[in-house]
């Protein structure tokens, strides 16, 4: 059996996608699979817990005063020949690299000894690292025929992004604050919240409140809890939440779900077959999450609003939820966007591909 090392990092947006395929290869019998990334960082601490993990180092490219980028060519060099180490220890049959500047190293030393290199993009525009390292790649999984663009027509796949197994609908009670007869909604604020979902919400709440017919359930982020339950009292149709360890069973049982546009955390609306109203992060590297948001926009699937763009978020909610037919239009689209099985299908393509 083939010996894999996926390169992954930066953000979590990088780093699940790689986990959903390694889980995938696993399953389909793969033994000798190694992540690379940065010590004390995101990856490492949600990937070496689990897997074998090899140290590399890795600098940004700075998108600001070229003056920040002088020194990119020293910092590269060194991480190249800290990648090549790593390669040469590992000495991997397959590697796979979704993303972000932490894969670049080990893209670039991987394909200069020739060794296949397999790419995952998960967002609508492509980031720098995969479109520098396609040269080397043998197929680059996408997302959407917006992602191609940034890409080689003939190495390029269109899949769903990879997520996390999902859980058996049975085991995805009703959370306790969507209740029984009422429509439910759904606010994605992160783990750290979001301030423009936030303050749009916090804006309305007086509407809001008044929908007796309405349960919302609201992730404000654990940093923000006391500050809005302060500022708002109790309110009988909202539950204001820090985190949700169990956020399955609330996109689940939500009508409608109301969230940011990262690529994992769109793929998992879509992979329930969910309507949303998407509220892109304006400060994503080149504006993806506004790419990523039209796209399923564009598809159906979900209305868009930007953060500085007049405040109608509750006037979208109420529209849909007193559209039934709509909403389940919507929802319909979502499912045909979604692809739940998509680290499946790319880690069989990958090993069929590397058996021929």
């Amino acid at each position: 059996m083939k010996k894999f090392l996926f390169v992954c990092g930066g953000t979590g947006g990088h780093i699940f996608p790689a986990v959903a395929i390694a889980e995938s290869l696993k399953k389909m019998g793969v033994t000798q699979i190694t992540f690379a990334g940065r010590k004390d960082s995101m990856e490492e601490r949600l990937v070496a817990k689990n897997w074998p993990y090899e140290y590399i180092s890795a600098v940004p490219l700075h998108r600001g005063p070229f003056l920040k980028n002088l020194a990119l060519p020293f910092n590269l060099t060194k991480s190249l020949i800290r990648a090549k180490s790593v390669v040469k220890k590992v000495a991997p049959d397959v590697v796979i690299a979704t993303g972000g500047y932490v894969s670049l190293p080990i893209v670039l030393a991987a394909g200069s000894m020739g060794i296949p290199v397999y790419l995952q993009e998960q967002n609508a525009v492509a980031g720098i690292a995969n479109k520098v390292g396609a040269r080397y790649a043998k197929t680059v999984f996408v997302t959407s025929e917006e992602a191609m663009k940034g890409f080689p027509i003939e190495k390029t796949r269109i899949l769903g992004n990879p997520i996390r197994d999902l859980p058996s609908a049975d085991s995805l009670a009703r959370p306790v604050e969507f209740r029984e007869g009422r429509k439910a909604v759904f606010i994605v604020g992160g783990s750290q919240g979001a301030a423009g979902i936030n303050n749009k919400i916090e804006e309305s709440i007086g509407r809001i409140a008044a929908h007796e017919d309405i349960s919302v359930v609201w992730q404000v982020g654990a940093k923000n809890v006391d500050d809005i339950n302060n500022r708002l009292g109790i309110l009988p149709n909202v539950a204001v939440r820090g985190f949700l360890d169990n956020i399955y069973a609330y996109m689940k049982h939500a009508d409608l779900i109301i969230s940011r546009a990262g690529a994992s955390g769109l793929a998992e609306i879509l992979a329930f077959g969910k309507p949303s109203i998407l509220l892109p992060y304006p400060h994503a590297t080149a504006n993806h999450q506004e790419h990523n948001a039209r796209v399923v926009e564009k598809a159906g699937a979900a209305l868009v609003e930007l953060d500085d763009e007049p405040n109608d978020l509750w006037n979208k909610v109420e529209a849909l939820l007193y559209d039934p037919e709509r909403l389940e239009k919507m929802g319909e689209a979502a499912k045909t966007l979604g692809m739940p099985d998509a680290a499946d299908q790319i880690a069989k393509i990958i090993l069929d591909m590397e058996r021929t």
